[in-house]
């Protein structure tokens, strides 16, 4: 059950995490032109085998209704999409085959996305997330390649980069994932997998390099070894949704596993760094996968994407394995809408939100609601969440996989 092909791994890195990209900013719906605003659409349309097929990337003024991909620019099957401000960053492909340029597109207050300033990347860089350090600094972890490239998002030019390979278990590539900024310092998520693209087998636990983004330097490397998780969060979860920080500005880091596909081994679940600490606070880690479900009789087998919401709630696909279809792993209807209490340590789901495959699993928020795409067998496209009533509306269809929105304006 460990071994996995190439093409899976595309899928997982590039498709499935495609689906959280990016966020749609409640910070910005109190301006006095948000009836100028636009939304950041992005969508997939799979072949059959479902590791293959098209993405599109759209504009909309309106986010309701029917949305086609009419006029929308075409991107790379599993291309990663983050989105800061007013600019739109498009990620090279992952694969051996592609283009692997990373470009930048400037919302402009209209429907047009314009012609994007290209910067060239290494053949199978992995590079699929952004963290800004200032208007003219943006770490860019590379996972294919174990280094974080240092990048000027004005003009889109390579300035440095951090060599991570000392830091590596089992090769020369411990395999960046995300990172976050909390109190002037820089924790990035390595992955540590293995050639099967799953964390190596005796190596389950959960490594953070700590990085002063003022010398570019690795402080040191922290490790959470006693709760068995693996895998801290996903390369291209650009919306920063599987490592934040709570009122308290306590860090928590959601850690994948084997993305539920071996019975043997399900561990997911969180760890955390707490306020003022640089280190792992063990007595905080959740292991979630030996909680049920409210209401149902099953436990997550893997977090796929997560959206802290406040008062120790996050809104969170999961997977669920008595649902995958290893037959058909890559179109399986396996992923769980829920609700997860940090502090009550309960999980339920959310009623309403169709269960869907692991191309669609986006969380964001647009003013006070929470925004959830799926691909359901009946339904595909986005849904609101009201928190506070739990009420579910399908607001948008969409042609094919829902993979993101993001609130731009």
């Amino acid at each position: 059950m460990r071994k996995i092909s190439s093409k899976m791994m595309l899928l997982l890195m590039g498709v499935i995490v495609m689906s959280t990209i990016t966020s749609c900013e409640k910070d910005e719906t109190n301006s006095p032109d948000v009836q100028k605003a636009k939304h950041l659409i992005v969508t997939t349309v799979k072949n059959a085998d479902g590791v293959s097929g098209s993405s599109y990337m759209k504009l909309v003024a309106k986010f309701s209704g029917d949305i086609n991909n009419s006029n929308a620019v075409q991107v790379n099957f599993g291309t990663g999409i983050g989105v800061r401000g007013k600019d739109i960053f498009v990620f090279p492909s992952f694969g051996k085959d592609g283009d692997y340029n990373f470009q930048k597109y400037t919302y402009n207050g209209t429907t047009s996305l314009g012609v994007p300033t290209k910067l060239p990347l290494p053949p199978n860089s992995g590079a699929s997330n952004i963290t800004i350090i200032n208007d003219e600094k943006m770490y860019v972890p590379a996972y294919g390649i174990g280094k974080v490239l240092i990048i000027n998002p004005k003009t889109m030019k390579k300035t440095g980069e951090i060599d991570l390979a000392e830091y590596a278990h089992g090769d020369n590539n411990p395999d960046p994932g995300n990172g976050i900024i909390r109190d002037g310092l820089y924790y990035l998520c390595l992955g540590q997998v293995g050639a099967d693209y799953m964390p190596y087998a005796d190596y389950h636990q959960i490594d953070m390099a700590v990085i002063n983004p003022e010398t570019d330097k690795v402080i040191k490397v922290i490790s959470e070894k006693s709760t068995n998780l693996s895998f801290p969060t996903r390369t291209m979860d650009n919306s920063k949704g599987m490592i934040f920080t709570d009122e308290q500005n306590d860090m928590y880091i959601a850690c994948v596993g084997e993305f539920g596909f071996d019975p043997t081994y399900l561990n997911n679940g969180f760890v955390c760094i707490p306020s003022g600490k640089t280190e792992f606070d063990v007595s905080k880690s959740w292991d979630i996968s030996n909680t049920t479900i409210e209401e149902t009789s099953y436990k997550p087998a893997s977090i796929l994407n997560c959206k802290y919401i406040g008062n120790g709630k996050l809104v969170a696909y999961v997977a669920i394995f008595e649902l995958l279809d290893m037959n058909s792993p890559y179109t399986s209807r396996n992923s769980m809408a829920v609700l997860i209490n940090l502090n009550a340590k309960t999980i339920k789901e959310i009623k309403g939100i169709p269960i869907t495959d692991g191309h669609s699993v986006p969380i964001s928020s647009y003013k006070d609601l929470v925004i959830i795409g799926a691909y359901g067998s009946d339904k595909a496209g986005f849904f609101s969440y009201n928190p506070t009533t739990d009420e579910v509306i399908h607001m948008v269809s969409t042609i094919g996989n829902p993979a993101s929105c993001h609130y731009v304006k």
